[in-house]
């Protein structure tokens, strides 16, 4: 081990450090911030579910468009 390959991994390494430490500020501000925006509260939840298991993906997509025409038909009532 010379010394300019301790340098140049000091150097990588503080970069790494600094691009692990965006990433993990961007998780935080997606986590915690961007929820209480209104608009992108609404994209978010217009976002479909993730899910592994096709049956429970069904269950959660049936359960979105239930609540979405609730949702729908309350605005029709308060507009009419």
């Amino acid at each position: 081990m010379n010394p300019e390959f301790m340098a140049d991994l000091v150097i990588n390494l503080a970069i790494l450090c600094v691009f692990l430490v965006i990433l993990g500020a961007g998780c935080l501000i997606a986590d915690f911030v961007f929820p209480h925006i209104p608009f992108l509260q609404k994209w978010l939840e217009s976002l479909p579910e993730y899910e592994d298991d096709a049956e429970i993906a069904h269950l959660y997509e049936e359960e979105r468009r239930e609540r979405w025409a609730r949702c729908r038909a309350r605005r029709k009532g308060k507009t009419r």
